[in-house]
């Protein structure tokens, strides 16, 4: 794809609410940087969405109620919510929380969540398609108290990873 192509196709995106104004300027600037190297690719990929925030791990823990007594006695961390799923959520600050869920192989991290502007779970799997990522959006309301619809994917190491509106808080 020619730099004239590949900027239409930026815009295009844009446009079609694909990609924010940031993405796209960031996007224009790599673009026309890679057309005057000759070895750079033109199709320079924006980021998904810029991380904003650590909004939250979700540990697997053998009980539930015995791991949120251990962190409210040793951290002080208070309860902040109880999705239907029969976990819980403890507050960690203003901006993010640990989530205690009896989930397989208890004694380790379940996932942990990123927070981002703008959060729009279609659009982001879309993204992440466009980086060759396979993504997971949730909808069942039974996995949250708020937030909307969940979504998943995995890093290079096989680690689960949500992303979720920064604030979002369980």
């Amino acid at each position: 794809m020619n730099s004239i192509n590949a900027i239409e196709h930026l815009v295009e995106k844009f446009e079609q609410k694909k990609m924010t104004r940031r993405e796209l300027v960031a996007s224009l600037l790599l673009a026309t940087a890679a057309s005057a190297a000759p070895y750079a690719s033109a199709q320079a990929s924006a980021p998904v969405a810029i991380g904003r925030s650590m909004n939250h791990v979700s540990l697997s823990v053998n009980d539930v109620n015995r791991s949120a007594d251990f962190y409210n006695r040793v951290l002080g961390m208070e309860i902040i919510s109880r999705p239907a799923n029969g976990g819980l959520n403890m507050s960690l600050g203003s901006e993010s929380f640990l989530g205690l869920y009896n989930l397989p192989n208890p004694g380790g991290m379940h996932h942990m969540c990123i927070g981002v502007d703008d959060y729009n779970p279609d659009l982001l799997a879309e993204k992440l398609q466009d980086h060759g990522i396979d993504a997971d959006v949730n909808r069942d309301a039974a996995n949250r108290t708020s937030g909307g619809d969940q979504l998943y994917f995995s890093d290079p190491d096989g680690i689960r990873v949500q992303l979720a509106q920064h604030g979002y808080l369980g």
